[in-house]
């Protein structure tokens, strides 16, 4: 199954949660100040709604309550909801450090049973804690930090210095998991209270 865009994973994790409409999504977005760390237009979230439902992610129901006008209430599928787990695992374990990626997955972590999510988290830490390994192995200061020009090994110490960020806040979010008893985190709470 092909991992879905930031977009879709967002918005689609947000119609597993809650039956909503594109209006009620892009009001959340804003509600949780998504446009801090990811830029989603209010008309993305409309094409976004249109493209999942035509690849059978959700569909759509035809609502009229009291003298409103009638609108369309949004609802995952049962592919929708594997293509988000797997989307989400992906995510998590993704090779280029994408931290957008990384705040969707930790957004939408719920949406994967507690040992699943805990497991990919653990997956994770290998592959940062190796990747850090081969940075500092391969480049290691003392014996290449003459064959490198300065502004190549400033390109190196960053990329060690998000590695271990990285490995810092995902094992701070494997403790926060671990300790969880509630375990349903999603954001659309939001929606009913407020």
């Amino acid at each position: 199954m092909k991992t879905l865009s930031k977009v879709s994973t967002l918005i689609l994790g947000i119609v597993e949660e809650e039956p909503v409409n594109p209006y009620e999504i892009t009001k959340l977005l804003e509600r949780i100040q998504v446009k801090d760390w990811f830029s989603v237009a209010s008309s993305s979230v409309y094409v976004t709604i249109r493209k999942l439902d035509q690849k059978g992610y959700v569909f759509g129901e035809n609502v009229k309550e009291g003298n409103m006008p009638e609108k369309t209430i949004y609802k995952v599928t049962e592919k929708g909801k594997k293509a988000l787990s797997q989307t989400i695992t992906d995510f998590l374990l993704n090779t280029d450090l994408d931290p957008v990626k990384f705040n969707i997955a930790c957004v939408m972590l719920c949406h994967l049973e507690k040992d699943e999510a805990l497991n990919i988290l653990k997956k994770r830490i290998l592959f940062l804690k190796g990747y850090e390994n081969g940075i500092k192995k391969h480049y290691s200061y003392e014996e290449h930090e003459h064959l490198i020009p300065y502004p190549g090994l400033i390109i190196i110490r960053n990329n060690i210095y998000l590695v271990e960020s990285e490995i810092k806040i995902t094992e701070e979010l494997i403790k926060e998991v671990e300790k969880d008893d509630i375990w349903n985190h999603f954001i659309t709470k939001d929606l009913k209270n407020n």
